[in-house]
């Protein structure tokens, strides 16, 4: 009989904790779309998408036009064939286009330039002490977040990871604190403005 009654609770407790997770899925992933997630998702695919959001909070599929896997690696030694045609797709649904550059003189003076505009990646020091991974990113993040300002995109690039595992996330202000409200005690999923 005790058996039978623990199985009774522990049953109850993972439906109750099961219902619950569907329920928060639901509520978060609605107040997403609600706040024009899905604005830049091909028409073919949104209904798929709608359902992964709102189902599972799916919001890492590369079709909603807003995830892109950089590598903070691949970005700090400057291959950026391997992230910028990615961002171009992204950024083409807001009539945007990113041209990056390496300076002559990169290895002195740590420079690229991102759409006519010199900025530095990461300095010496940084390079000597292995920071240039997490200052690289960051740096050429905050000078593309300035640029889409300045040509009236209200949207930003917020980081998420870092190292190989780098990604980032095209989002409003209103989408980014949705996401965060969700990853609540879930630090690392939280996308971060560089």
């Amino acid at each position: 009989m005790n058996k039978i009654l623990v199985i009774f609770v522990f049953l109850s407790c993972f439906s109750f904790s099961q219902n619950k997770e569907i329920l928060k899925n639901k509520v978060f992933g609605e107040r997403l779309i609600e706040n024009n997630f899905l604005e830049f998702t091909d028409a073919d695919k949104i209904d798929s998408l709608r359902i992964e959001v709102v189902d599972s909070f799916n919001i890492y599929n590369d079709y909603n036009h807003r995830i892109a896997a950089i590598d903070a690696e691949e970005l700090a030694e400057l291959n950026f064939d391997f992230f910028i045609p990615e961002l171009n797709k992204i950024l083409s649904k807001r009539k945007y286009h990113l041209e990056v550059k390496i300076q002559d003189d990169f290895e002195s003076s740590f420079e690229i330039i991102i759409n006519n505009e010199k900025i530095k990646l990461y300095t010496k020091n940084e390079l000597e002490d292995y920071s240039f991974w997490d200052t690289a990113p960051r740096n050429f993040f905050k000078k593309v977040n300035k640029l889409l300002v300045d040509n009236g995109i209200k949207e930003q690039f917020y980081l998420l990871y870092s190292g190989n595992d780098l990604n980032t996330m095209l989002l409003t202000e209103l989408q980014a604190k949705i996401i965060s409200e969700y990853y609540n005690f879930k630090k690392p999923e939280i996308p971060y403005l560089p």
